[in-house]
C-alpha cells in the first residue's frame, strides 16, 4: 500500500453509517464485528459513496447499470487511490512547476486518424470520474481531460463534474502533464469467468461493471499496446502516459514494445491490496527522469525488465568524513568546463549539489574535439541541457546498490534528474569518481 494512502485500516461502519445515512439499512452485526454484505450491489455502492464523501468530499451519481468503483474488502477503492498518489509521486519528481497540472483520465481508444487532435483521443473515465475525481480533491490545482466512448457514461461523468464543483478544472488543453488509464483487463467473457473460477477464495465482492468496462478485443495487453501506438504520435504532448494492468505477465509484453520502439524512459510499480494485486506502467518520451523508487520494484519476476537505475553510488571508504568528501567534490566539479554546479537548496544537508551540462566536455573525446575547435557558444542562446543530476556526499549504509549488498562508509550518491542519453550520465560519474579518488591520491 502506498504510505499515504489513508485506508491502512478497515472502515469502521458504525460510524460510517451515523455520517452517511443512506449507508444505515445495510450495516449489520457479525462474528468478526459490524460490517456489509459486499456482495449486494446496492451495499457496496453506498459503501463507495460514503467513504467518498466523508474523506474527500465527493458526491457521487452512479447509473444502476454502469460500474461502481468497489471499497474495502476487495481493495479496489484503495488500488485507486494507489495509482493516483503514485501518479503525484511521479509529478512531484519531475514537473519543473507544479502550480498546474493538466491530466487526462483515458481508457477506451477507438480508431481515429493520426492528425486527430488528443483531446479526441482519449477516452473512458467511466460514469464514476472516481481517477479524476480523487485526484482533483487530493491536488488543488490539478485540471483534468476525461472522455468516454459511452454515452450513458459522459452523461453521468458531467453530472458527477458538476455535483461536485469542478467544472472549471475538468478542461481542454494542447498538451498534458500525464495520462491515467484503468482498463478492461478481459479479452471475453469467457476469460473474465475462468479468472474468477481460478481465484483460489472466490471474488470477494461482486463485479458490478457492463461488459464495455470490462471486456476488449485481445484484453488489457492489446488496449495498452494501442495506448502506446498512439503516444508516438503525440509524444511530447503529454508528459507522462500511464496505465493500470491487471496481470503481471501483461509488464512484459509491454515493456517488450517500450523497448522495441527505443523508448527507455519508463516505470513500473506494483499495488498490493489483500489479496488483489496490480500493476501500472509508465512511459515518457521527455529527458526527466524517475527516482528508483518510483520507477521500479524489488520483484524478483520483474527484475528482467526494470528500467535501469537512475541512481548510482561510488564507495570511497579511504575518506574519513563527508564534510572532507564535499570539499573534495565541490574542486573536483569546479575543474569540469561547461557545467554549472550550484547547492541544492531543496535539501537540508550541505553536501548536496545540482550539476547541470550543455555539453559533454569531461570525456576523452570531447577533450580532443576541443582541442581542434574550442566550443563557441551563443550568449544570446539559452544552452541545451544534456545531462542534470543530484550528487549527494552520504556516510552510513546506502539506501541500495544491488539488491544483495549495501555500500557502507562514505560514498557518493549520484542521482540522474535529466537527459536523453544514459552514456552521457554515465561517463560523468565515472569522470568524477576518477578525479576525485586522484585528487585523494595526491593529497595523502
Amino acid at each position: 500500500m502506498h504510505p499515504r494512502n489513508i485506508y491502512a485500516r478497515p472502515p469502521d461502519f458504525v460510524a460510517l453509517a451515523r455520517l452517511y445515512p443512506p449507508l444505515r439499512p445495510y450495516v449489520f452485526l457479525t462474528h468478526t464485528g459490524p460490517s456489509i454484505d459486499f456482495k449486494n450491489p446496492i451495499a457496496q455502492r453506498h459503501l463507495t459513496e460514503a467513504l467518498l464523501h466523508i474523506d474527500f468530499d465527493i458526491s457521487l451519481s452512479l447509473p444502476d447499470n454502469r460500474l461502481c468503483p468497489p471499497v474495502i474488502h476487495t481493495g479496489h477503492l484503495r488500488q485507486r487511490l494507489n495509482y493516483v498518489l503514485w501518479i503525484q509521486d511521479i509529478v512531484r519528481a519531475t514537473a519543473s512547476d507544479v502550480s498546474l497540472i493538466r491530466g487526462v483520465d483515458m481508457c477506451a481508444l477507438i480508431p481515429l486518424p493520426a492528425t486527430t487532435p488528443l483531446t479526441q483521443v482519449n477516452r473512458g473515465t467511466g460514469a464514476s470520474m472516481v481517477y479524476p475525481l480523487l485526484a482533483c480533491r487530493l491536488e488543488p490545482t490539478w485540471q483534468f481531460v476525461a472522455t468516454d466512448v459511452d454515452r450513458d457514461s459522459l452523461i453521468s461523468a458531467r453530472e458527477n463534474v458538476e455535483l461536485n464543483r469542478l467544472s472549471d478544472r475538468v478542461l481542454i488543453t494542447e498538451t498534458y502533464d500525464f495520462t491515467m488509464c484503468n482498463p478492461p483487463f478481459y479479452s471475453s467473457v469467457e476469460e473474465m469467468t475462468q479468472s474468477a473460477e481460478t481465484k483460489e477464495f472466490g471474488p470477494n465482492a461482486i463485479c458490478t461493471g457492463a461488459e464495455v468496462e470490462m471486456i476488449t478485443p485481445g484484453g488489457e495487453v492489446a488496449f495498452v499496446s494501442r495506448i502506446f501506438m498512439e503516444s508516438l504520435h503525440h509524444k511530447a504532448r503529454c508528459r507522462w502516459y500511464t496505465s493500470m494492468l491487471g496481470k503481471m505477465i501483461s509488464l512484459h509484453e509491454i515493456v517488450s514494445l517500450l523497448r522495441g520502439h527505443q523508448v527507455d524512459n519508463y516505470a513500473i510499480t506494483e499495488f498490493v491490496q489483500g489479496q488483489t494485486r496490480r500493476w501500472a506502467i509508465a512511459w515518457s518520451f521527455g529527458t526527466r527522469r524517475l527516482p528508483d523508487a518510483c520507477a521500479r520494484i524489488s520483484s524478483p519476476a520483474l527484475q528482467g525488465i526494470m528500467p535501469l537505475r537512475t541512481t548510482l553510488y561510488q564507495s570511497l571508504s579511504d575518506i574519513s568524513s563527508s564534510s572532507l568528501l564535499s570539499g573534495i567534490l565541490s574542486q573536483v566539479l569546479a575543474g569540469v568546463d561547461g557545467v554549472s554546479v550550484i547547492l541544492d537548496s531543496s535539501s537540508s544537508d550541505d553536501h548536496v549539489y545540482l550539476v547541470q551540462a550543455s555539453a559533454n566536455t569531461w570525456s576523452r573525446s570531447a577533450r580532443r574535439r576541443k582541442v581542434a575547435a574550442p566550443l563557441r557558444t551563443d550568449a544570446h542562446t539559452q544552452p541545451t541541457v544534456v545531462m542534470q543530476c543530484r550528487i549527494q556526499c552520504q556516510r552510513g549504509p546506502s539506501p541500495t546498490v544491488t539488491d544483495n549488498h549495501k555500500l557502507h562508509g562514505v560514498y557518493l550518491e549520484y542521482q540522474w534528474i535529466e537527459g536523453k542519453e544514459r552514456g552521457t550520465f554515465e561517463s560523468f560519474v565515472s569522470h568524477v569518481n576518477r578525479k576525485v579518488a586522484s585528487f585523494r591520491s595526491m593529497n595523502c
